[in-house]
């Protein structure tokens, strides 16, 4: 029986299991498809035969970093305004 994946790349392929761990896990990754197909692109054809290999624990690595490094520039206050590290509202000048 052929196993079935919901994330099913040339190197990185998840069961439903393992997807929604990371989905649940990761929860500041707005599109984590597109970055598993960006991971999985980079891992066939750029990575290491070794970082290819142990794929699972390497892309979690990476989407843990990724996680909070979206995580800190996303921070909100009780508004829903963003802010910085320090707690300030961020404002965009106007042109």
């Amino acid at each position: 029986m052929e196993k079935k994946y919901r994330f099913d790349g040339n190197t990185i392929k998840l069961t439903d299991d393992d997807y929604d761990r990371w989905s649940n896990s990761f929860k500041h990754i707005n599109n984590l498809d597109a970055v598993l197909q960006a991971r999985d692109d980079w891992l066939s054809y750029d990575a290491d035969p070794k970082t290819a290999k142990r794929w699972f624990l390497s892309t979690s690595s990476y989407l843990a970093k990724l996680d909070r490094k979206y995580a800190i520039e996303n921070l909100r206050d009780d508004q829903n305004r963003k802010i910085d590290a320090e707690g300030r509202p961020v404002f965009k000048t106007a042109p």
